[in-house]
């Protein structure tokens, strides 16, 4: 090609050609650093930012780890984030680098569902707030109709901010490796612990968290009843075990869920693992209060139950809730808690292979797997709770079109459990929706919050006497010998 279109540039002459390279080799500069100067003031501008965002971004296996605050900066006149002043240097970064490609927003359940929520424009009006106040605030103006505005209430809805299910499908899909989550909840915090803004159902929530030490109202009397005529000792009345199996607000106070926590312990009584709960010592892993933003109610359970665990001298803990194990796990070592956590998922898996539970055959049934969030694209657990189905005679294992990363949230996490929907559909419907089409005769979860939506959700499409929701332990101890 270029021998062909060489003689309609230059002839022959060497003098020409070398002429020839000369413009267009200045030609090419002149235009290159003219574009880089135009970038910095077009909505090109991620072209550059982007790289020192990607270079920035977590890349820890597990993602969305949220930073504490100090609650006893006696200096601090707020908490989280009301406008950019209180946005870290990467979070208005973020903000900068954003292509607006629209992916995030595109496998958002919230803004899936009809909801406004879209975290394309989170980071849009987080660019387009710092555009309009960082000028005025380098030149030292502190008042002016910009500084009567705020970026939440007057650039980003409050309705936006609570329609998060923190289920971090935006940051999985961008391509620039954003972290929305972070801002969503800092400006959460801001919310509830600055402004006290924040939808009337989360006061049941929150005063229920302080004086049960529970999502629910229950009395925390109660907390161990699920395990009455189990032989089940507690680590007060000896400490000395294997492991601990932390059960969870779920698996303690909920009807339906205690069934699984029931279920768990005879699969681990059953493969002889020598296993201790806390029982009433127990108090929420403070993980919903966390991501709701209250962050006082959330260093209060993590710093008690963090205390509890380590008097114990607690080395390894199991736990059925995906919730408490992201939290356990990855974010009690802030506050000096350092234990090995599993997923009941991964120890079950582990007690079949090892040869300590035996699984039976049984009828042909269709079983469909729902990823969890926390489980899933906050750990990247996926293949042991279908290792487990897997290993069942009889069973054939479906997939949903959205599967493992890729996967559907429920619509409970960052607290959407407690708050109603004021516009939109229910996410969790889509999502049974979804796994209806597969044709199950049974829905797999692994996770407390998915089993109720998804129960919700076969009820709501009148499929409860045609589809089951259970949890994997159910399974596996239905299929034991």
């Amino acid at each position: 090609i270029s021998k062909a279109l060489a003689p309609l540039f230059f002839s022959d002459s060497s003098a020409s050609a070398s002429a020839s390279y000369e413009v267009f080799w200045w030609l090419h500069i002149i235009v290159i650093f003219a574009f880089m100067n135009i970038l910095p003031y077009s909505k090109h501008l991620h072209v550059f930012s982007s790289i020192p965002n990607t270079f920035f971004a977590n890349l820890d296996p597990e993602r969305n780890t949220i930073k504490p605050l100090d609650l006893e900066d006696e200096e601090a006149e707020t908490f989280g984030a009301a406008d950019i002043e209180e946005l870290s240097w990467k979070q208005l970064l973020d903000g900068y680098s954003c292509t607006e490609c629209g992916r995030c927003t595109s496998v958002c359940p919230a803004n899936n569902v009809g909801k406004s929520l879209s975290p394309k424009e989170i980071l849009v009006n987080i660019r387009q707030r710092t555009k309009d106040i960082a000028p005025l605030l380098v030149q030292g103006k502190t008042e002016g109709e910009q500084f009567e505005k705020r970026l939440v209430h007057d650039y980003i809805p409050d309705l936006d901010l609570w329609q998060c299910t923190t289920c971090m499908a935006c940051v999985q899909e961008c391509p620039v490796m954003i972290e929305h989550l972070d801002s969503i909840i800092d400006m959460r915090r801001n919310l509830v612990l600055t402004e006290s803004q924040f939808p009337s159902n989360l006061n049941n929530v929150f005063k229920s968290l302080e004086t049960n030490f529970s999502l629910w109202a229950f009395n925390p009397a109660d907390r161990a009843e699920w395990a009455d005529g189990l032989n089940i000792k507690t680590m007060a009345e000896n400490p000395d075990c294997e492991i601990l199996f932390w059960v969870g607000c779920a698996g303690s106070f909920d009807d339906r869920y205690k069934k699984v926590s029931q279920s768990f312990a005879k699969l681990m009584q059953k493969a002889n693992i020598d296993f201790r709960i806390l029982g009433t010592e127990e108090k929420c892993n403070g993980d919903t209060a966390r991501r709701l933003g209250n962050e006082y109610l959330a260093q209060m359970m993590m710093q008690e139950n963090v205390e509890t665990l380590n008097n114990y001298k607690v080395k390894k803990i199991v736990t059925a809730c995906p919730h408490c194990f992201h939290s356990l796990k990855n974010e009690y070592k802030q506050f000096g808690g350092n234990y090995e956590v599993f997923h009941h998922s991964g120890l079950i898996d582990q007690m079949i292979t090892e040869g300590k539970i035996v699984l039976k055959g049984n009828e042909n049934k269709n079983v469909v797997y729902h990823d969890s969030c926390y489980l899933g694209r906050y750990n990247q657990v996926y293949e042991p709770p279908r290792n487990t189905l897997n290993k069942i005679s009889g069973v054939n294992l479906l997939e949903m079109a959205r599967n493992k990363d890729k996967g559907f949230c429920c619509g409970a996490g960052g607290g959407r459990m407690f708050l109603e929907d004021e516009e939109g559909g229910k996410i969790n419907n889509e999502r049974t929706r979804e796994a209806l089409e597969t044709n199950p005769d049974t829905i797999a979860s692994a996770c407390p919050f998915c089993m109720t939506m998804m129960t919700d959700g076969v009820k709501h499409f009148e499929k409860s006497e045609e589809v089951e929701v259970k949890d994997i332990a159910e399974i596996i101890l239905e299929n034991s010998n």
